[in-house]
């Protein structure tokens, strides 16, 4: 269930974008354990004058989880993402700057406004 949204400045091709928002997505998938289908994400393209990062720094990736996750379980998210665009895309991993926004499940409402602390998720948290 987690929102992920990587946004870059604009420029790369089609295909390169639907390639960095599935590595990105896969890991996450693949990580945090969650269903194959349980898949948020958003690729955001700007115009140079619209997106600055401080150097090297050239994607940044915003993942929205649950509380949870152990520090190792993060520590594996942030190496696989990083490890698959440089070995797949070639993009440097220094290039990569990744944040988690991590919050209780209590404030997020899921299946028609239900806080998703009273569904069951069909996943685990705490991993």
């Amino acid at each position: 269930m987690p929102t992920v949204k990587i946004e870059l400045l604009i420029g790369k091709d089609r295909q390169t974008l639907i390639k960095i928002r599935d590595f990105v997505m896969d890991s996450v998938v693949e990580i945090l354990q969650l269903p194959a289908d349980d898949r948020n994400i958003r690729l955001i393209e700007y115009q140079p004058e619209l997106f600055q990062m401080k150097p090297p720094y050239e994607i940044l990736i915003e993942i929205s989880l649950f509380t949870g996750r152990t520090k190792e379980t993060k520590r594996k998210l942030f190496q696989t993402i990083v490890d698959r665009l440089e070995s797949n895309l070639l993009i440097e991993k220094k290039k990569v700057f990744i944040v988690l926004n991590e919050q209780p499940s209590e404030n997020w409402g899921v299946r028609g406004g239900i806080p998703a602390d009273e569904v069951d998720l069909g996943f685990k948290v705490k991993i």
